[in-house]
């Protein structure tokens, strides 16, 4: 009999102290782990992008237009302002008639980041937003070897986009980022109004 109390006395003791070594080890596995902190403000170069978009042409018939585009943004938290440049040419006519448009535009976007989406150095948001700017157009028309060019001088456009970005860091202070959205931009002369296009941009960021 006593042999059974001394041994049950040992079994106890053995489990009070495995039940507080298990106490420890949950209070050290629930203690946080280093999370690495990605930097609140980025300033984003895209020197490459492609673009395409639908227009109308005189016998009503879409055509694919696809513009250079040169961006920079400033990104703050889930917020974002974006400048964008673009411009493309289109010729139509014959060796007798020749007729060259050069549309050129300038854009500033404030865009939300409504969604946000973080994985150790990789982040991926989804966004949306709206910008205002203004377009011009030169068209020159070349008839046997005689140019006339006409422009329609600055006028007002604005659009709205969504889409989404991923980026990802090789250090605190730069990364690369990918973005790819679809949008619509209206105008004083755009046929269709609005146009419609998708846009895909890549670059790098310096965070801070």
């Amino acid at each position: 009999m006593r042999f059974i109390v001394v041994v049950f006395a040992v079994l106890m003791t053995a489990a009070a102290s495995a039940q507080e070594a298990s106490v420890d080890n949950s209070k050290k596995s629930a203690k946080p782990a280093n999370v690495r902190v990605l930097p609140l403000n980025h300033f984003q170069i895209y020197p490459l992008a492609y673009e395409v978009r639908y227009e109308k042409d005189a016998s009503e018939n879409y055509v694919e237009q696809t513009p250079m585009n040169f961006s920079v943004a400033y990104r703050k938290a889930s917020w974002s302002l974006l400048f964008e440049y673009s411009k493309f040419s289109q010729d139509s006519g014959n060796p007798t008639l020749k007729i060259t448009r050069d549309h050129q535009e300038t854009l500033l976007w404030g865009r939300w980041h409504l969604w946000r989406l973080r994985k150790k150095a990789m982040q991926v948001t989804v966004y949306g937003g709206g910008g205002l700017g203004t377009y011009k157009e030169d068209v020159t028309t070349t008839l046997s070897g005689s140019s006339v060019t006409e422009s329609t001088g600055s006028k007002y456009m604005g659009g709205l986009a969504a889409g989404s970005d991923i980026s990802y860091g090789f250090s605190e202070s730069l990364g690369v980022i990918a973005a790819a959205e679809g949008r619509g931009l209206v105008g004083q002369e755009f046929d269709p109004n609005p146009t419609f296009g998708v846009l895909i941009r890549t670059g790098i960021y310096f965070a801070w």
